[in-house]
């Protein structure tokens, strides 16, 4: 049994935890980060309880190691003829070497994968990873695992066109990659999701989520030949239930069951967790576990790793105050589940815990982290949890504040508070975009307006004031609020440097 994509067989299988848990923040030191983009897609790596590593997307990639106790800044590695390297995602080697793979442009508006290996510096592995030179060929949503033989195993997706071109699963040998197999999923939906295990028989499992929406749920296996479907009757029954199905967490035990957790939204604002086991024969719900005060349908990210053969899931979702905070829980004896850590989080005021990533440390150790925007302007948190010591109790975090009492009610508030926080920088940028394309902003500044003002969660009051009295869509309201934050500004320039550059 392995954890997909972050660790070796040898160290997960020697992870033991004992109750009761302690926990110590391990923070970054990313400095200020953009705490309005709407995700950062963090990945984590790590290399027994003493070393670990992080990998995000912040406009650009940024990697930080920590080891010997201090974190350091890890350059983006450069490459002839690749630009605009983006998506980091990192893995550890069992050997403790960690693997990176980075997507950037190419030619003929191609973007292919890039995986290197660090040696003291970055070392390319190979040719880069894209099965077509066809312009417009789009390599997505890598993903890394380990064979028997230590050498990384990635799974990606391709589009071209902005159609389905298909999965795709290729392993270095030492010299060159070495692709096994083709999966042409059904469906128009491209953006996949792929995630993969390598079991203890050193047999390659692959599940996706596909279709309209991605509202189905595959999982393959390869054989040595060709990708086998596993269960897909059994697990479509399971897993199409008509809401959009997201972040698909694979494992599989030492007795050969799969493990499959998932979440599923049938509207916005949220989702359920729900998690499958094959035994062999058919895909079989299997009872998730709940936050003590958690609110139903809403989580909001989720990862699942094994500790001894049985799964460990953190996931995050709100609790009775609207807040989202983190939560630990371990399938333990009696098929039931324990929660390990409650409630968590690290930023004051008001939480919203989000993709969560797993880890394992050593044999009393594992490490968690997630994205969390707070007052500190920054968002990327580490922690450690390990068996807390003799006489020691577990750290309290900081104070919630109920985030519904912090949205703005009109239109006029939200633009407001949003002007009050920028930055020159910020406001020259926007003086100098025309009202009309302001479009350009919807899938990042207006994702973070969505997010932040509780667009997606309810705050009708606000939504009715961008519709004049009648309810819009959150989109729609979004831009509203973009385009008053932009009237602010033609109107009141004056305290701004002479490069403003007004735009009418």
């Amino acid at each position: 049994m392995c954890i997909p994509a972050f660790a070796s067989c040898e160290r997960q299988q020697a992870l033991a935890l004992s109750s009761p848990l302690c926990w110590r923040s391990l923070e970054p030191s990313t400095g200020e980060q953009d705490i309005g983009l709407a995700t950062t897609e963090p990945t984590l790596a790590t290399n027994g309880a003493e070393e670990a590593w992080l990998a995000w997307e912040e406009g650009e990639p940024r990697i930080l190691r920590w080891a010997q106790k201090r974190w350091s800044n890890i350059s983006i590695p450069v490459r002839a003829g690749a630009e605009m390297m983006r998506y980091p995602v990192l893995a550890m080697a069992p050997s403790g070497v960690p693997i990176l793979a980075v997507s950037a442009n190419g030619k003929e508006g191609t973007s292919a994968l890039h995986v290197a290996r660090w040696q003291g510096a970055w070392q390319w592995l190979g040719a880069p990873l894209l099965t077509s030179s066809a312009p417009f060929t789009h390599a997505h949503e890598a993903r890394i695992a380990f064979g028997s033989n230590a050498q990384p195993i990635v799974a990606w997706s391709e589009e071209r066109h902005v159609k389905l071109a298909g999965l795709f699963v290729a392993q270095w040998n030492g010299a060159s990659w070495q692709r096994l197999g083709t999966l042409k999923p059904e469906g128009e939906e491209y953006y996949l999701s792929p995630t993969m295990f390598v079991d203890a028989a050193n047999r390659v499992w692959l599940s996706w989520r596909e279709g309209r929406y991605g509202k189905r749920l595959r999982v393959a296996r390869w054989d040595g030949l060709s990708w086998q479907d596993v269960g897909r009757a059994s697990l479509q029954k399971i897993s199409e239930d008509g809401g959009m199905l997201n972040e698909p967490s694979l494992a599989v035990d030492n007795k050969g069951q799969v493990w499959l957790l998932w979440l599923s939204s049938k509207k916005a604002g949220g989702s359920s967790l729900l998690l499958a086991k094959w035994d062999g024969t058919d895909w079989k719900n299997v009872t998730v576990p709940r936050a003590p005060d958690g609110k139903d349908a809403t989580v909001w990210s989720a990862k699942m790793m094994l500790r001894e053969g049985v799964p460990l899931i953190a996931w995050s979702q709100a609790d009775s105050t609207e807040n989202h905070h983190l939560f630990v829980a371990e399938w333990s004896a009696g098929d039931q589940w324990k929660l390990q850590l409650t409630g968590l989080h690290v930023a004051e005021g008001v939480s919203n815990v989000t993709d969560v990533n797993l880890a394992p440390g050593d044999v009393r150790s594992v490490f968690v982290s997630w994205d969390e925007a707070g007052k500190d302007s920054r968002r990327t948190r580490l922690i450690q949890v390990y068996s807390c010591g003799t006489g020691e109790a577990a750290l309290a975090p900081p104070k919630s504040i109920i985030e519904r009492e912090t949205w703005p009610k009109s239109v006029k508030e939200a633009a407001t508070k949003i002007v009050s926080e920028l930055d020159d920088e910020s406001k020259i940028r926007l003086l100098k975009t025309k009202k009309e394309d302001l479009i350009q902003y919807h899938l990042s500044w207006g994702m973070g307006i969505r997010n932040s003002f509780g667009l997606l969660r309810g705050n009708e009051e606000l939504l009715k004031s961008c519709g004049k009295g009648k309810s819009v869509h959150p989109d729609s309201c979004s831009t509203a609020i973009m385009e008053a934050v932009w009237n602010i500004l033609q109107e009141t320039p004056s305290n701004l440097p002479q490069s403003k550059g007004r735009q009418k």
